[in-house]
């Protein structure tokens, strides 16, 4: 019996810089969570499998993207950035962040590498 050679999986690399001009559309951090959320890479992810492989608490997750800003909302927490970003597959948070700490280029440049 031959066995059926199976060509090698394509790899995801790790987050990707998202374009400025994105960055830029983010008024507040909620809004920048929730762009970030849209242009995720896997567009058929659901909120459920982002919950499980960044280790966030399910329903808050629906807090962190909903599309109101009441206060009763939760937004998502710093420590779980990278492993959201991680998972759309782009840092438009940490780059939203940097835009608005008024960092260097080169020290944007720096983060967002940290932050892969």
């Amino acid at each position: 019996m031959e066995q059926l050679g199976l060509p090698l999986l394509g790899r995801l690399e790790g987050p990707a810089t998202a374009p400025s001009q994105l960055v830029c559309i983010a008024q507040t951090y909620r809004e920048a969570v929730r762009l970030s959320w849209r242009l995720r890479r896997i567009h058929f992810a659901t909120q459920r499998q982002l919950a499980a492989e960044a280790g966030l608490y399910a329903p808050h997750v629906s807090d962190y993207l909903a599309a109101d800003d009441k206060p009763s909302r939760r937004s998502l927490p710093a420590e779980h950035i990278p492993a959201f970003e991680s998972f759309v597959g782009h840092t438009l948070i940490s780059q939203w962040l940097a835009a608005r700490a008024r960092l260097t280029v080169l020290e944007e440049i720096q983060a967002t590498k940290a932050a892969a």
